[in-house]
């Protein structure tokens, strides 16, 4: 298991595991799909009704910018009678609900992927390296590795630690090959034990020795059905470990509250994986909406 990827694509890289999307490994994984049918892995964005981990990044805003109320405000303008716009405001924090993290999201001893320092994020300016732009549009062949199902559970015991032999066995199970390029997408269930009302805040999630299984693969990106990717609270005494291990020494993308339950029913553990996130500047992390093509 190699222990870093800094270097490996350069000194200046901010891609990090995403320059193993080739347009070859991308072009194959259009191949993967056999139904058409298509797969929203979005959670909806409202007031009420969503996980919200951290209680500092609010819940998310849609406010009215004009409705037919604001009439008299396009009068003189070309506007008939009757005639109007409806138009909204959205109030997020880029890591709420469906997102995915830049790989300047997470730092440790004062350094992001690829030893680009701390501080170069800046108060007013974000990301001067590794911003969501690098790493926030792309597609590839998807793989489902459906734990729950594996272990003839509905949900993974809150606060298990996901371990590479467990990944490696239901890919086994499900006779899914993961290899490089791929994007790995892991079901604990969680997100359906939210919409019981039963989640909590204690989750199942990668451990820090699943790092080896990706790793050893070659993941581009990892998502997940629960709050963080990795077990919350987390593997060890480390705060962020998994992350840090994966965003930050090997530049693999990670995805959070991915909806996955469909995509599990179905029984569709390939497919292709749309993934695009809005190109903010400077930005650590953005909301997405995860398409799926099975």
């Amino acid at each position: 298991m190699a222990d870093s990827n800094w270097g490996r694509w350069g000194p200046d890289d901010e891609r990090g595991a995403m320059n193993l999307l080739t347009p070859d490994v991308v072009l194959a994984a259009t191949q993967v799909c056999r139904t058409g049918k298509t797969y929203s892995l979005a959670l909806p964005i409202q007031r009420k009704g969503a996980p919200l981990y951290v209680s500092h990044r609010g819940v998310p805003q849609r406010l009215t910018l004009t409705n037919s109320g604001d009439e008299g405000e396009f009068a003189g303008d070309g506007y008939a009678p009757g005639v109007g716009a409806n138009e909204d405001m959205l109030i997020l924090a880029s890591h709420n609900l469906t997102h995915m993290d830049a790989l300047s999201h997470v730092y440790a001893d004062e350094a992001m992927y690829n030893g680009f320092p701390a501080a170069s994020f800046t108060t007013h300016g974000g990301a001067s390296r590794c911003d969501i732009r690098q790493t926030g549009s792309f597609a590839g062949r998807g793989v489902l590795l459906d734990l729950p199902r594996h272990f003839g559970l509905d949900v993974l015991e809150p606060g298990h630690p996901i371990s590479s032999d467990e990944l490696a066995a239901c890919a086994d199970a499900q006779g899914t090959q993961v290899g490089p390029g791929d994007i790995l997408l892991v079901r604990t269930g969680w997100l359906d034990l939210f919409h019981r009302r039963e989640g909590t805040m204690t989750q199942a999630g990668l451990g820090v020795d699943a790092v080896e299984f990706i790793a050893d693969h070659d993941v581009v990106a990892v998502g997940a059905d629960n709050s963080g990717v990795e077990v919350l609270p987390w593997d060890g005494d480390v705060a962020l470990n998994v992350h840090i291990e994966l965003l930050v020494k090997r530049g693999v993308t990670l995805m959070e509250h991915l909806v996955l339950s469909e995509l599990a029913a179905d029984g569709c553990h390939e497919f292709l994986l749309c993934v695009g996130a809005l190109p903010v500047t400077g930005a650590a992390g953005s909301p997405i909406n995860p398409i799926a093509i099975g």
